[in-house]
């Protein structure tokens, strides 16, 4: 992927299709925090496309704060808290990421729980 989105056509709850940029569920875990700031915190990610994800963290960001956010098979990220509702918060990237790094099986030095590590 060239850090270009890819599109899913869904139906609302009101039966309109709308096209949007493919969401994926996951469940990984990643690190946030404030931009300039040195205190991190976990945070659980439930879905992630190429230019936002929606998380969960104990102290969630406010919305418009700017943050930093660490994922597995990419690295850091700048990006916006869009919207929260106490615990999840949607985030935007500041720019696109290849979304299927973050839960790529086969990354050297990775280890998933029910996998083996070939040794």
């Amino acid at each position: 992927m060239e850090n270009s989105p890819q599109f899913e056509t869904i139906a609302t709850e009101t039966g309109e299709i709308i096209t949007r940029e493919r969401r994926y569920a996951v469940y990984l875990r990643g690190v946030i925090g404030r931009a300039g700031c040195r205190n991190r915190m976990p945070l659980t990610i439930r879905n992630i496309s190429a230019r936002g994800l929606k998380g969960e963290c104990a102290y969630p960001p406010r919305p418009n704060d700017e943050v930093e956010i660490e994922l597995p098979g990419i690295g850091a990220i700048a990006g916006h808290v869009r919207w929260g509702d106490g615990i999840a918060i949607g985030i935007s990237f500041d720019g696109p990421i290849d979304p299927t790094l973050a839960f790529t099986r086969n990354r050297p030095g990775v280890r998933r729980s029910g996998l083996f590590a070939a040794h």
